[in-house]
């Protein structure tokens, strides 16, 4: 029988968003646009995995993701919508893969959930945007082998926030700070 989300876990989330909103802040005005989430991906994967290895449960990605949507959201509604859109596939692959309690599942969920942002956040810009074929937007989606290579690259990225994270909770689980069964 599962167990409902408790206070703890609420709280264990909300500080892995804090995590990946700092991440956002450090990395963001050092990247060119459509490169944003490539430079944010191995940061914000690492609070990813500390929070599917902790949470274990599938909404995990949700719970965690979706406050950070809507804070984003105050900035601008289609990062809300695109993040949405990317926890929604994210969680509906994962729904039928199983939890995070595995690392190999972990991985998955990190690849899915960056390459999907990727994919998602470029197309939603290039189309909302399309005012000039100079917009860098438009010139990356208009160029499928660049689309395409930068989503493999998002996921990429992804794996090494992943990679970096569960090196993350091998040291916390020696410290004793970590209470998961890997």
């Amino acid at each position: 029988m599962r167990t409902p989300w408790r206070l703890r876990d609420y709280v264990f989330a909300a500080f892995m968003t804090i995590g990946m909103v700092v991440a956002v802040i450090i990395v963001g005005p050092f990247a060119p646009p459509g490169f944003q989430l490539l430079a944010w991906a191995p940061l914000g994967g690492i609070f990813l995995t500390l929070g599917m290895a902790r949470l274990q449960r599938r909404g995990s990605v949700a719970l965690m993701i979706l406050p950070l949507a809507l804070l984003l959201g105050l900035i601008s509604p289609i990062i809300s919508l695109y993040l949405a859109a990317t926890v929604l596939v994210t969680e509906l692959v994962m729904f039928f893969v199983g939890n995070y309690r595995r690392k190999i599942n972990r991985l998955l969920g990190n690849i899915l959930f960056f390459s999907s942002a990727n994919l998602g956040g470029l197309l939603l810009a290039a189309f909302l945007i399309k005012t000039s074929r100079a917009d860098p937007f438009v010139k990356i989606v208009t160029q499928n082998w660049l689309l395409l290579l930068l989503t493999i690259l998002a996921g990429v990225a992804g794996a090494i926030g992943w990679w970096l994270g569960e090196l993350g909770i091998k040291q916390l689980q020696k410290a004793g700070k970590m209470d998961v069964d890997l």
